[in-house]
């Protein structure tokens, strides 16, 4: 195996270029990633409320303060990974060591044993932060790994769009498997439902990571560093003063509370906003929306040739935001005389499966804004990951300091804590509105429900296009820094 893998590698490593097996290779994490961020961010909320028991002010205050401790292990995981040195590398051996620990840690997380009230807050309290720091220990060096694993801004893009294909192949998964494995899993026992469901969910991540560890290599060489107190404080104090990374940092932040509140709020607005809404017609709508997100993250590369990536998130994230406030008024029971394409009854492993509607006949327009609109969201996820790494490699080239693990380590702390505010602030607006869980709602909870899905992560998303304005680090500029370190690398080589 190792044979044939390393033919492949050997390829295209001519200016950086990599082979399809790396690239692929690479992709696999987030799909692995996805499997639990994606579970998290569109039914965490609702599984701790309508299936565990927890009242959403107890999930909200969880979800935030857990991530007040990722304020501190998320650095401390980048500083870690940056001082690492095996003969694996520096950010591939954690993806080897806690693959198995974050997989065993997942499923008990939704394990959903009997306990008094008291006791199941702490559960998912315990459990929400072990996964969360597991998260941390493989994620922050899967995202350090992009940075090293080639020297070129052009293939980190590649790379990039690739692995955020999978990524959203993950969310696609997640929304249209886990119903009709729920049900199949669980002989109509939510609890049980989910248990074993998230146990398959688990191994399969598990197994990818391990792929990810095996088929791929890290290319650009750490330098020797010290791990004393000064020089980390010379990493953090360059960090903080280095703009492009604030902005980074700051748009990441607001985008992911958006991504929260919308995607977590997609199954509340459907049991209760929209009575009647079918199974199908609700599993329709997140995987339409992730599909067309995958197609957008696919047409990456064939943008960037035209457009520059600052103006291309600008205007793309303008666009998405239009596109999630529009249900607020528009009626969601309207709907466009279409064809539609629906498979028949089928089967996983001997589990009957529901059918599948990937564009079902007179779909809602609600249906249609969503595709649109998350075609949008796609490339903007995927080029806000390169500029991470471009990040990297100017702070290399201005401060000569290699310090990409805490660069990527603020990466996913954003991520993380713009979830969970998100989490934490839908809850939160639940409560204040009355939400009562498994009741029919009054009409200032519906409402509630309403802002959520719609006008509320719209203005998140156009304030992220808005952020992107100020950041100045340009596509021709990062082509020039990559010349001159390839200059100096090649200078300090010696002959």
């Amino acid at each position: 195996m190792n044979g044939w893998i390393s033919e492949f590698r050997m390829s295209k490593e001519q200016n950086g270029r990599l082979g399809w097996v790396e690239r692929i290779g690479y992709g696999l994490g987030d799909l692995a990633s996805n499997l639990y961020f994606q579970m998290f961010n569109m039914f965490l909320l609702f599984y701790y409320t309508d299936v565990f028991g927890i009242s959403a002010a107890a999930v909200s205050w969880i979800f935030l303060l857990s991530r007040v401790w990722d304020a501190v292990n998320d650095p401390v995981m980048g500083v870690i990974a940056d001082r690492t040195r095996t003969r694996w590398g520096s950010f591939r051996p954690f993806i080897l060591w806690f693959a198995i620990p974050f997989g065993v840690a997942g499923y008990f997380m939704f394990y959903s044993p009997d306990l008094s009230p008291g006791w199941k807050i702490a559960y998912a309290a315990l459990t929400y932060t072990l996964v969360s720091m597991l998260y941390t220990a493989v994620n922050i060096p899967y995202s350090g790994l992009m940075a090293v694993i080639s020297p070129s801004s052009a293939e980190r893009a590649r790379v990039s769009s690739i692995r955020f294909i999978f990524a959203f192949l993950g969310g696609w998964v997640i929304v249209q498997f886990l119903p009709p494995l729920k049900e199949s899993l669980g002989g109509g026992d939510d609890v049980i439902g989910f248990r074993n469901t998230m146990l398959l969910f688990a191994a399969m991540a598990t197994i990818l990571f391990l792929l990810t560890f095996a088929t791929t290599k890290e290319r650009v060489a750490p330098e020797a560093t010290t791990s004393d107190r000064k020089q980390l404080g010379e990493d953090i104090k360059t960090l903080v003063t280095t703009r492009p990374w604030l902005i980074l940092v700051f748009a990441g932040l607001i985008n992911l509370t958006a991504v929260a509140i919308k995607n977590g709020s997609n199954i509340f607005y459907f049991k209760y906003v929209v009575p009647g809404t079918s199974d199908v017609e609700v599993a329709s709508f997140g995987s339409g929306g992730w599909m067309a997100m995958i197609l957008g993250v696919m047409c990456t590369g064939l943008l960037i040739k035209f457009f520059e990536k600052r103006k291309l998130i600008i205007w793309l994230t303008i666009i998405g935001g239009i596109g999630m406030a529009l249900p607020y008024w528009i009626d969601p029971g309207l709907r466009i005389t279409m064809p539609g394409v629906e498979t028949g009854a089928y089967s996983i492993f001997g589990l009957e499966m529901t059918s599948v509607v990937f564009f079902p006949e007179n779909p809602r327009w609600i249906y249609i804004i969503n595709l649109l609109g998350s075609f949008a969201a796609g490339p903007p996820v995927a080029l806000v990951w390169t500029m991470y790494t471009d990040v990297a490699a100017f702070i290399r080239w201005k401060h000569n300091r290699r310090i990409t693990g805490l660069v990527v380590s603020a990466a996913v702390f954003s991520q993380k804590f713009g979830m969970a505010i998100g989490g934490w602030f839908a809850g939160m607006l639940l409560t204040w509105c009355g939400f009562k869980a498994n009741m029919e709602q009054t009409d200032t909870s519906k409402h509630g429900i309403l802002l959520l899905f719609s006008l509320i992560p719209a203005v998140l998303i156009v304030g992220q296009g808005v952020a992107m304005f100020f950041y100045r680090l340009t596509d021709g500029q990062m082509r020039e820094i990559e010349k001159e370190l390839d200059e100096q690398e090649a200078a300090s080589v010696p002959v």
